[in-house]
């Protein structure tokens, strides 16, 4: 069953009254310059107090900076608006992180695959640190909105509902298995995916990655499973997702329409380079 159109603006607006509410939270110092290179590699950092994004367009900062409801990261077509350098010009941004607001530990040595719940939460004193800034330097002033997308739901592909070889009921009580955390994903390689104790829904959430899209799971599967899928990303000649869903899980992506939040920029400026 589809999440009701009440539900969504409820979770909408309840996100954004959190975000007005809470006290802002600041970075002790922090610098953003242009990065006029010609080519240059995007990266980011946050390690002994102090974060850092290199060569980010203004899309990649505030996506960073405001994640969906969830708090998983937007898609670009989660993100509406803005001005016309918003993909174009590069920065550089360098904080200093107020004493006491770390994270008790070295994300840049922690696999997102193998980072705890606590950890996971603990990234949200940097975004409000992050959309402090943006707001500062780059006037930026944003809301939410409520927009039909196109969208994929994740069903079985298979009439007597069996699923496919590589997808299997996980062991009541999921143990690493050759260095592989539970619940959580490995890539192997490009289009190679490995994984233990996990749930539809996060299966949904990861297939978000490779087709684009938000994709909502409806295969009605309960528990946990393991999971390996190849498909090739680089191939166009080569198995497509689509494909590899259906011949190695029993699974199948529909296409369809579904109210989705998105966050609507309605002002930004370049900022003073210091």
């Amino acid at each position: 069953m589809r999440r009701s159109l009440a539900v969504v603006l409820v979770a909408i607006s309840a996100g954004a009254v959190l975000r007005a509410q809470t006290p802002a939270l600041t970075f002790e110092a922090a610098s953003v310059k242009p990065n006029r290179s010609v080519s240059c590699d995007r990266g980011g950092s946050l390690a002994g107090g102090r974060f850092a994004m290199t060569c980010s367009t203004l899309r990649a900062l505030v996506t960073f900076a405001y994640p969906r409801q969830d708090g998983s990261l937007r898609f670009d077509s989660d993100l509406v608006g803005g001005p016309s350098w918003i993909d174009a010009d590069r920065f550089d941004l360098v904080a200093r992180i107020p004493e006491g607001r770390g994270l008790g530990f070295d994300a840049g040595n922690t696999p997102a695959a193998a980072a705890t719940p606590a950890q996971l939460s603990a990234i949200e004193p940097i975004r409000a640190m992050t959309r402090s800034l943006l707001e500062d330097r780059f006037k930026l002033a944003v809301h939410d909105e409520l927009r039909d997308l196109n969208v994929y739901e994740l069903r079985l592909d298979r009439r007597d509902a069996r699923p496919g070889p590589q997808l299997k009921r996980a062991e009541a009580n999921c143990v690493s298995k050759q260095g592989n955390p539970c619940a959580g994903f490995k890539m192997s390689g490009p289009g190679h995916l490995v994984s233990h104790g996990v749930t539809m829904s996060m299966l949904a959430q990861f297939l978000e990655s490779p087709t684009s899209r938000r994709v909502f799971d409806r295969t009605g599967l309960n528990g946990s499973f393991d999971v390996e899928l190849q498909w090739a990303p680089s191939d166009p000649n080569g198995v497509s997702v689509f494909t590899a869903l259906r011949e190695q899980l029993g699974l199948k992506l529909e296409s369809t329409k579904a109210p989705v939040d998105v966050l609507v920029i309605d002002r930004a400026e370049k900022p003073t380079p210091n």
